[in-house]
């Protein structure tokens, strides 16, 4: 690499240095971040676990102890974080430390492989390191990506993972793999079911009806194999109803600028990346629509999601990945080395800052922003009944193996409006039974 008069490196060799090395620009960026991070605040709070991570890494260790999914544990998540979890378990000999450190690992190479796959994607668009290596980067614009990891798994961040991976293949023309992992995505998490549709679109515009036959082909081998041990141990029903039925109740009530103004506090100065990824969503599909059209539909499509599911800002984590697209294409379609430094910087500004809107004591147009958004904010559900007595809370669960006497121990608001919603109790022992006077013919 060339130097310059004052011994300093211009940014223009500085961008070629990234181009010339962006492999390993990508590796360092998608790993580093997010371990450095949870290792950072794993020590500041050791084993803090939480409520959602501890259902999933317990109900991996009581699946093992002979407990059925859906019918001594209620859960609205679809059922392989659960076969995650209890393989985990199975390798930690029932210690619930070792079962959590392996639960953060788990979770933290789920974020650094999608981090990865996601940058793939955007060299094999563009024939572009620089733009792979910003795009990679602006996945960190979402700081639960590499911030949150410590506190246990997450069924999202392997749903992230498995989408990437959908996308990777669809663009390699991989189609059987990629529907497999498109298919995975939704077995993970019920919104991987847009990446499902968007690849089989992707596999006809690309190749026609074989090849979207064979994406087809590969999702729905996934997802049989999924659902027959539900089917074949007479809790398909069970699976039916908390997977499907329970999260189409479950949807929060909102006004609409109160629910844009939840999405700016719960992401903060992150936010900011998404005016520039409509910016790439646009150009991209304005130059060449066979090529990048298929981002912005998927940008625009997800986009849509927090007026579905978002309790939080891991709920964008799928949202998040194409505005990370749509950045990697805007920076390979920018007309000057001078354009795409600019946005690169802008990036990073974003990037750096997003952590001091969630963690710094004073943060400009945070009150502000805040108390516009209580203003128009509504409460999510109508009515939400009282916990039963007695339930101690998921971290005791977890940390003291306990074996529940009811099957709704996590009682999260959804699962109480649900019930709430078909007349169910919270106290039964056994769950999964269909909530409607009539029950569907078989």
């Amino acid at each position: 690499m060339g130097i310059t008069t004052d011994g300093a490196p211009s940014l223009r060799e500085c961008e070629q240095w990234v181009a010339d090395n962006w492999w390993s620009v990508l590796l360092a960026c998608a790993i580093l971040v997010p371990v450095a991070m949870t290792v950072f605040n794993f020590f500041e709070s050791p084993f803090y676990i939480h409520e959602d991570s501890a259902l999933f890494q317990h109900g991996g260790w009581y699946i093992g102890q002979g407990a059925a999914l859906y019918v001594d544990i209620w859960d609205l998540k679809p059922p392989l974080i659960y076969a995650v979890t209890t393989v985990l378990a199975f390798l930690s000999f029932g210690n619930m430390a070792a079962l959590h450190v392996l639960g953060v690992t788990a979770a933290v190479a789920a974020v650094s492989g999608g981090v990865v796959c996601l940058g793939l994607v955007v060299h094999r668009l563009t024939d572009d390191g620089v733009a792979s290596v910003v795009a990679a980067v602006s996945m960190f614009g979402l700081t639960s990506v590499y911030a949150f990891p410590y506190a246990g798994i997450r069924p999202k961040y392997f749903a992230f993972l498995c989408a990437a991976g959908a996308l990777l293949c669809a663009v390699d023309d991989r189609h059987l793999a990629s529907g497999a992992a498109a298919a995975l995505s939704a077995g993970f998490w019920q919104l991987g079911g847009g990446i499902a549709v968007l690849v089989v679109a992707m596999a006809l515009q690309r190749e026609g009806l074989e090849a979207a036959g064979r994406t087809v082909a590969g999702g729905v081998a996934v997802a049989a194999v999924t659902v027959l041990p539900f089917v074949l141990t007479g809790t398909g029903t069970a699976l039916f109803v908390e997977a499907v039925i329970a999260p189409l109740y479950g949807v929060e009530r909102y006004t609409v600028p109160g629910r844009i103004l939840t999405f700016v506090v719960q992401l903060g100065y992150g936010a900011l990346l998404v005016p520039l990824a409509a910016y790439g969503w646009w150009r991209g599909a304005s130059t060449d629509l066979s090529r990048y059209g298929w981002v912005a539909a998927g940008g625009v499509t997800y986009l849509f999601q927090i007026f579905l599911e978002f309790q939080g800002a891991i709920e964008m984590i799928l949202v998040y990945l194409f505005v990370a697209l749509g950045i990697g294409v805007l920076v390979a379609e920018m007309p000057t080395p001078s354009h795409r430094v600019l946005v690169a910087g802008c990036v990073l500004l974003f990037v750096v800052t997003a952590p001091a809107w969630h963690n710094g004591t004073v943060a400009p147009l945070k009150e502000e922003t805040v108390d516009l958004q209580n203003d128009f904010d509504v409460p999510d559900h109508a009515s939400i009944p009282p916990d039963p007595e007695g339930v101690p809370s998921m971290q005791t669960i977890y940390w003291e193996k306990l074996k529940p006497d009811i099957c709704h121990y996590r009682l999260g608001d959804k699962q109480k409006y649900f019930m709430a919603a078909t007349n169910g109790t919270l106290d039964k022992a056994e769950c999964g039974q269909w909530p409607f006077e009539e029950t569907p013919s078989t």
